[in-house]
């Protein structure tokens, strides 16, 4: 029967992954057999909401670089020229005429070139040098050139806003912890993933095992007509019993093709939730993994004791709630931020420096100038004062950034709440998972006993066909549904992982091992 459900299936071995911005990936080539863990594999290799989450860390990481760049070494250089000429007055022009330089008017050339480097440190302090140096030259008092310089380094100290460590590198700070949030919710992205992928290799085996069971209930009833047949010949039987046999056969082929294609619709989902494209999911294999033996061992226990110890843990290693804290710890950082820029802006400049002359017209004397005929030193203090009257910029910040924070704590909140409702639900579908596969393991041995018993009373012309029909349905039921259960028990054990966090790393992306989808949590599976 095997052969049967595998000529449904497309079988094949090579899938190829989707085409991304970067380029195609090579072709992925699945194992035979087809177990999970190779399509836990491929859905973190290539699924395309993987590689978006990804980039959203990239995205996260040059934002952290902008704000960091508010401590870049900012440099300057300037220079400039200037021709301007001055008419002169007649006292001017006739003084001007007996110092032998007869003019009209004052031409001067002026020639500048000033520069500077400033770096804000992380206390807040902004410091760094300065210089100046211009020449001038004119028609009359300066026909040589006159080069002057001046050299000053600069510092000034917040003393209001804009004071302190905490405060100045905020903006940074809140940027790196977006980063380990954007990297948590890669974590969290690859669980998801990863949960949507064993479920649905899982629903694909359950297709397959349906199949083959309604496969192997209309082989038996296509037995049963020619066995009625045979019985009806011999006169053992009525013939109105052959319609009734091939009325049962035609019903059963009837609800294999409604299972085909249930089969088809099954490698689909696990094709898509794998990652690959369209055109590959024909050549997904058959899945090779059974279903999980059984109960097992204990399911973990329902008491409100042991739930919170799940759910402790599940707060720990959940990514989206490490998001989120992650979150509210940024918005924290701003909001102070946002409240030291309502103060007003009061800043204390200290500068000490010197000046320097140099005459002459040559390159050297220009840039000379800087060291020769050093007058000093400077020493300048200066205090600034700045407020807006309203200051309704600042506060409207303010408001916004602490509105943001407790936004922020609510959803970490939620989010735990969130999480403790699906560790309860998680632990108690497992356990009446656990429960209804042992009763319907129980129904399939006793209803396989009961089509024995009726077939062999049928060989003994003293059984009844209708009784035998019957028999034989319900434990095709019985199988459908212990498929059924299978299906829920092992997605049950899953979804505990997820639920917990410990079905995969959020801070370490990788295939989890294979014990964690077929051992429930607390019963010596080691975690991811």
């Amino acid at each position: 029967m095997r052969a049967a459900v595998v000529s449904v299936i497309a079988s094949g071995l090579v899938v190829s992954a989707a085409a991304q911005d970067r380029g195609t990936a090579a072709p992925l080539r699945v194992p035979s057999p087809f177990e999970i863990v190779h399509a836990i594999e491929s859905t973190l290799a290539r699924h395309p909401l993987l590689e978006a989450q990804r980039q959203q860390v990239v995205i996260s990481e040059a934002l952290r670089r902008q704000q960091a760049g508010a401590f870049d070494t900012q440099a300057e250089w300037t220079a400039s020229g200037q021709h301007q000429r001055t008419p002169l007055t007649d006292a001017e022009r006739t003084g001007a005429l007996a110092a032998g330089f007869p003019a009209s008017a004052l031409t001067e050339n002026i020639f500048g070139m000033s520069g500077s480097a400033q770096r804000l440190l992380r206390s807040g302090i902004v410091l760094g040098p300065t210089f100046a140096v211009s020449r001038l030259t004119d028609n009359l008092q300066t026909l040589d050139g006159l080069n002057r310089a001046r050299l000053s380094f600069d510092v000034t100290v917040p003393l209001l806003r804009g004071r302190g460590t905490a405060i100045v590198t905020g903006p940074e700070t809140a940027a790196s912890m977006a980063v380990v949030a954007s990297r948590y919710e890669l974590g969290q992205q690859a669980a998801d993933l990863v949960l949507g992928t064993a479920t649905s290799y899982w629903q694909y085996v359950g297709a397959v095992r349906q199949l083959e069971i309604a496969t192997q209930s209309e082989a038996r009833g296509r037995e049963y007509v020619e066995a009625v047949r045979t019985l009806a010949d011999a006169d053992r039987l009525p013939r109105s019993e052959v319609n009734q046999a091939q009325a049962n056969f035609d019903s059963r082929a009837a609800g294999r093709f409604l299972l085909e294609q249930q089969v088809v619709e099954a490698r689909s989902a696990l094709a898509l939730a794998m990652g690959l494209d369209a055109d590959q999911m024909a050549a997904l294999p058959v899945p090779s993994d059974p279903f999980p033996d059984g109960p097992g061992p204990v399911p973990p226990s329902g008491e409100p004791g042991a739930l919170q110890v799940l759910v402790d843990l599940a707060l720990t290693r959940r990514g989206d709630y490490l998001a989120a804290e992650s979150n509210r710890a940024a918005a924290d950082v701003l909001r102070q931020v946002a409240a030291n820029r309502v103060r007003a802006q009061l800043d204390v400049t200290v500068s000490g420096g010197y000046s320097s002359l140099q005459a002459g017209r040559g390159t050297g004397d220009f840039l000379g100038s800087l060291f020769t005929q050093v007058s000093g030193p400077d020493a300048l203090l200066a205090l600034r004062w700045a407020r807006p009257l309203a200051n309704n910029t600042a506060r409207g910040e303010m408001a916004q950034a602490e509105a943001a924070y407790q936004q922020a704590v609510w959803l970490r909140t939620e989010r735990a709440r969130v999480i403790a409702t699906e560790v309860a639900n998680a632990v108690a579908a497992l356990r009446n998972g656990a429960g209804r596969l042992a009763r319907a393991i129980e129904a399939t041995t006793g209803f396989r006993a009961a089509l024995e018993g009726e077939s062999d009373k049928l060989r003994l012309g003293v059984g009844s066909l209708t009784d035998l029909l019957t028999v034989e349905g319900r434990l095709t039921e019985a199988l459908l549904d212990l498929v059924s259960a299978q299906q829920a028990y092992a997605a049950g054990l899953v979804q505990l992982r997820y639920a917990t966090g410990t079905l995969i790393d959020v801070g370490d992306i990788r295939v989890p091992s294979r014990d964690t989808f077929f051992r429930p949590l607390g019963a010596g599976a080691a975690h991811p």
